[in-house]
């Protein structure tokens, strides 16, 4: 339990630093300002882009917005096999990660605030839960080199927190109940 107190609690102050945005002001009001009000919200039909209105808000709870925040957190930090413990500690499993991230899916094409589309997001939280399946199955025979991906996918920190935030940020604004 104090465990996932103190992951929480981490989680939540590095969600709360990730949510400051980068936007450069201009005389028009700030850059992601300029972006979002030049992009639309929703997308033509076609490719792997949903309509607007055809999310089922009904399929997400707070407590999945949550749990997947927390994990999305992890995803950021966790590079070895010891750390990956915090993981399953944490309730993380791929398989339930891949579950949510199928929910998720509905948000393609949809925009969010400042973070945008969710659609890189997805590919990449799915591709590092990939990763992540694949040391869990090798268990204490994983290696730093069956982590090394996740550098790949993702430089930093704030990287991961940005498309942890697309996702989210869309979620909430598709799914206004849930923020």
């Amino acid at each position: 339990m104090k465990a996932r107190m103190i992951a929480v609690f981490a989680a939540g102050t590095l969600l709360l630093a990730g949510c400051g945005g980068s936007a450069e002001p201009t005389s028009q009001g700030t850059q992601a300002d300029n972006t979002a009000q030049s992009q639309p919200t929703s997308s033509a039909p076609g490719g792997d882009a949903q309509a607007a209105g055809d999310v089922d808000c009904s399929q997400f709870t707070k407590e999945d917005a949550a749990t997947f925040a927390i994990w999305a957190q992890l995803f950021a930090q966790v590079r070895d096999k010891d750390a990956m413990q915090s993981m399953t500690m944490m309730g993380y499993k791929p398989e339930d990660m891949a579950a949510m991230l199928d929910k998720f899916d509905q948000l393609k094409g949809h925009e969010g605030e400042v973070y945008g589309k969710p659609d890189d997001a997805l590919v990449i939280f799915r591709s590092a839960n990939d990763v992540y399946a694949a040391a869990i199955a090798k268990g204490d025979a994983a290696t730093a080199a069956d982590f090394a991906p996740l550098n790949d996918l993702e430089p930093d920190v704030q990287s991961w927190i940005n498309s942890q935030a697309a996702i989210l940020v869309t979620l909430g604004a598709v799914c206004p109940d849930l923020a």
